[in-house]
């Protein structure tokens, strides 16, 4: 896979923005340092985690998710932020973390190929009011609910991003496609009272529930999968862990190369 095809197969207060800095009082601000970098400049979040299924009472670990989400963010005239991402996702060993051409499902007994995931460009706003709203030829054509919530106590933010979202069936007997995802990202209240810091360090856990992919090959059997992923965000990206730099060498050359050209705004 060349990298053209790797990018077109492309006790607690709560508060809202309650470090918002001198230099800017939106807290909207804060919540981009947290998740990217409000200058526009490129921030990657990182995660490695490991994909269960959940097959009745039963739960079982199948393989490990390696996903990088690139993102950009532009200040809009209203106060929101125009927001782009891109996202590499990969399938690994779960022990070793090599990527898997091929998967024996334990399920079916079935050996099927494994996909390398490229989800993006995708555009949407970051609004005022904490939401963010995308095009629905962005979401598949279906509503898509995207939320933020801040939790403060100390020094220790919190911030809570929540995706859901319920595709329809591709195919009689093949049930919906249910998406929730969660980010929880911890940071700094001290740092975010820095203005000239566009980002601050900030790491992350993921947690998400999805109905089986269609790769998968479950048919009509009866199922969920979890996904529980630790990781940060940087804006460095000397600053990702080996194992990911690993991966774009060998699945993604070139990848970063472009992203100025594919993580663009549309105006």
């Amino acid at each position: 896979m060349n990298r053209r095809q790797w990018l077109v197969g492309l006790g607690a207060c709560t508060t809202l923005g309650m470090v918002a800095t001198a230099a800017d009082p939106s807290p909207l601000r804060d919540l981009i340092r947290v998740i990217g970098r409000d200058d526009g400049g490129l921030a990657v979040r990182w995660s490695d985690g490991v994909l269960s299924a959940h097959v009745d009472a039963e739960a079982m670990p199948l393989f490990r998710v390696l996903s990088q989400i690139y993102s950009r963010h532009r200040r809009r005239a209203d106060g929101g932020y125009d927001t782009v991402v891109l996202e590499l996702a990969c399938f690994a060993d779960l022990k070793t973390r090599a990527v898997l051409e091929t998967w024996r499902n334990p399920y079916t007994g079935m050996t099927v190929p494994v996909p390398k995931t490229v989800l993006g460009p995708t555009p949407y706003v970051i609004q005022p009011n904490f939401t963010a709203a995308r095009a629905l030829q962005f979401s598949g054509g279906v509503p898509f609910g995207h939320r933020f919530d801040w939790q403060t106590t100390g020094d220790d933010v919190w911030l809570t991003e929540s995706l859901d979202s319920v595709m329809p069936s591709p195919a009689p007997g093949i049930p919906g496609f249910g998406f929730h995802e969660n980010f929880t990202y911890h940071a700094s209240a001290g740092q975010l009272r820095d203005p000239q810091r566009p980002h601050v360090d900030v790491v992350v856990q993921k947690t998400n529930v999805l109905g089986w992919r269609p790769w998968m090959v479950m048919g009509d059997r009866r199922g969920t999968t979890v996904t529980r992923a630790h990781g940060r965000v940087i804006d460095d990206l000397a600053q990702l862990p080996d194992v990911f730099k690993k991966l774009n060498e060998k699945h993604g050359a070139g990848v970063v190369d472009e992203l100025d050209k594919t993580l663009r705004f549309q105006d």
